[in-house]
C-alpha cells in the first residue's frame, strides 16, 4: 500500500440541506435548521448544557466548603 492510498478513503461532506445523524441520540435532524460542529441536535446538546450546569454548580459547593 503506497502512502497515497492510505487517505484515500475518509469521509466527504454532505450537500447542503441532508439531514444528518445526531451523535449522541441517533435520531435525524437538518443541518439547515440546526447548524452544529459537533453534530448534536439541539435537544441533547440542551440536555448536555444541564449536566454540565449541574455539575459547575456541585463542584463550586464542594470547593466552596473545603470538602476536596
Amino acid at each position: 500500500m503506497s502512502h497515497h492510498e492510505a487517505f484515500e478513503h475518509h469521509d466527504h461532506a454532505r450537500p447542503a440541506g441532508v439531514s444528518k445523524t445526531c451523535r449522541v441520540c441517533k435520531t435525524t435532524y437538518s443541518h439547515e435548521k440546526n447548524p452544529s460542529h459537533f453534530g448534536i441536535c439541539h435537544n441533547c446538546g440542551y440536555k448536555i448544557l444541564i449536566v454540565l450546569f449541574i455539575v459547575m454548580i456541585s463542584v463550586s459547593y464542594i470547593a466552596w466548603f473545603g470538602v476536596i
